[in-house]
């Protein structure tokens, strides 16, 4: 396989940039100078299997993520299929780390880490789960729906004449029903009716995201009660 050491450099630079590190310092920590580390940054040269190999433990990842193989995209391979497998993100991987995970980081410093994975695994396999995810997803598309009105109004008449129409729709003068007020465009006053329509269906929106919420609320009270029934 073919490396490439721009790409190399940029992934040590990034890496080095999060641990807070100079060049000299990380350079310190594997034994060579910093202008060396520059070198490697700049995509120059690519570092020899041992330089890689001391950067991998300092920088705390694997070779493969260092090198750009495919495999190891999110850092680590364990980590890249998962993610591949679950369309989860890095930042969920990290939460759902800092939840299990036993490192002094992690959530009550690692010490409760057996408790906490015994609490998520109950949670995800619980029926109740699935019906308050999808009662999530039911009021995230309302609200995401609700935020594109506009947005999709602006991509289908233009943003110039949206912005033009906002200024007629808002104005102190009656355009449409003074008959003292100046003519508009017939396009202005189609452009206005479109705000009217686009108002009118945020407005039914505001309702289906209370319904939304309204079964989500239940959602999560049939999900507890399925983790700790009430004692009758």
């Amino acid at each position: 396989m073919a490396y490439n050491a721009e790409k190399i450099g940029k992934t040590i630079l990034a890496e080095r940039t999060k641990l807070k590190l100079s060049q000299m310092e990380l350079g310190k920590k594997i034994g060579i100078v910093g202008k060396q580390i520059s070198n490697y940054e700049k995509g120059k040269t690519i570092p020899p299997i041992d330089v890689m190999l001391k950067l991998c433990d300092v920088l705390q990842c694997e070779l493969g993520y260092l090198l750009g193989e495919p495999d190891y995209s999110e850092g680590t391979k364990l980590e890249t299929a998962i993610t591949t497998t679950t369309g989860l993100n890095t930042n969920a991987l990290n939460n759902i780390r800092t939840i299990t995970g036993t490192e002094k980081s992690c959530l009550s410093f690692g010490y409760e880490s057996d408790s906490y994975r015994s609490i998520l695994n109950s949670l995800f396999s619980s029926p109740q789960f699935i019906s308050f995810i999808e009662c999530l997803h039911d009021l995230d598309t309302a609200v995401s729906d609700s935020k594109n009105v506009f947005s999709e109004l602006g991509n289908k008449i233009g943003k110039e004449r949206l912005d033009e129409a906002f200024t007629f729709y808002n104005s102190p003068i009656d355009y449409e029903h003074d008959p003292h007020a100046p003519k508009l465009k017939p396009e202005q006053y189609e452009a206005m009716g479109m705000i009217d329509s686009a108002i009118d269906k945020q407005y039914g929106l505001s309702y289906t995201i209370k319904i939304a919420r309204y079964e989500l609320h239940e959602a999560f009270e049939a999900l507890i009660e399925s983790l700790y029934p009430r004692k009758e």
